[in-house]
């Protein structure tokens, strides 16, 4: 047989004239079918939706826009009308303290006649120091001299009930940090400095609720220098090499004042006077700097022995300018 062959066709035995009421009793199953059809029907219908009937959609949907982002710009207006009201009143503030805004300070300029950041708002400002007996903090004084009129600094001492008495070598130290001031010289940094067993960690207190600390002699003199006078910042009017070898000199004292073995005190008092070399401080050139501070803090602390000849020329140079021979 070649081909294929026509079939026969069965006429239908049963004939339905109404349709079937099915049984409510069993589970309705979904009409899989229909749903494909129906989803095969909905994505022809949205390759159909034209450009312009997207555009349309965006541009009534920015008309409308969510609650949110109506809620958040509303914020947004707030904070910015709170802002410019915060700027009137700080305006008000520096007219009434006849005090004129501080332009910012450009790398290469000379700070040497501008105002330090603390005498911007003429705020009193006071700031707790936790010292422990055996590390008296030292740049305490010689920033007491050095700024000298271009921050007041004011210095008030109390002991801890961790130290049972000072010992007689501080008596020095404390005369001239706790000098009083002249009439109408009030001080507009003050000191509160607490004699505590707080070890060589040196602490700063920066907020008392938040528990926020800096920890170090060198940290707590890296803070001061931004709020002293700039030309005692090294951060400002000095360029980067200067800046990173500064704050290489105040890693080396931060790690001397920790240092336990005689060998490793050698080997950091060698890293400075290669850092010295044959400049008259440490920063290089004539002037003092926060390097030179830290440095000689650190060494009065240690009472090391056994210096090169140029270390102790250098220690006499710091003396001779801070007028501190303790």
């Amino acid at each position: 047989m070649n081909g294929p062959n026509t079939m026969y066709r069965m006429r239908p035995i049963i004939k339905l004239t109404e349709e079937l009421e099915l049984p409510k009793c069993m589970y309705r199953m979904r009409n899989i079918q229909q749903a494909y059809l129906n989803s095969r029907v909905e994505l022809q219908l949205s390759n159909k939706i034209q450009p312009s009937s997207i555009s349309e959609q965006v541009k009534k949907f920015l008309k409308c826009p969510l609650p949110e982002m109506t809620a958040l710009e509303n914020r947004q207006e707030a904070i910015l009308a709170q802002l410019a009201d915060l700027k009137i009143q700080l305006a008000t503030l520096r007219s009434q303290l006849k005090q004129t805004p501080v332009p910012e300070v450009k790398q290469g300029t000379d700070t040497s006649s501008k105002t330090c950041n603390i005498l911007q708002n003429g705020v009193i400002h006071d700031v707790v120091i936790n010292a422990s007996p055996e590390y008296p903090p030292y740049s305490l004084a010689a920033l007491r001299r050095l700024w000298g009129d271009g921050l007041k600094l004011g210095v008030h001492c109390h002991v801890h009930s961790s130290i049972t008495n000072l010992p007689k070598s501080l008596d020095c130290f404390l005369s001239l940090v706790s000098s009083n001031f002249e009439q109408g010289r009030s001080p507009l940094l003050n000191v509160t400095l607490v004699w505590k067993n707080v070890g060589a960690d040196t602490e700063l207190v920066v907020s008392p609720m938040k528990h926020v600390t800096v920890k170090g002699e060198v940290n707590i003199l890296r803070y001061l220098s931004r709020l002293g006078p700039p030309r005692y910042n090294y951060e400002l009017g000095t360029d980067p090499a200067t800046s990173a070898r500064v704050d290489g000199i105040l890693d080396i004292c931060y790690t001397l004042a920790r240092s336990r073995t005689v060998k490793e005190q050698q080997s950091l008092i060698r890293s400075l006077n290669s850092q010295l070399g044959k400049s008259q401080f440490l920063a290089g050139g004539d002037r003092i700097s926060v390097a030179d501070i830290a440095a000689w803090s650190v060494l009065k602390q240690r009472s090391l022995q056994g210096l090169s000849a140029n270390m102790n020329k250098w220690l006499q140079n710091c003396s001779q300018v801070l007028r501190l021979d303790m």
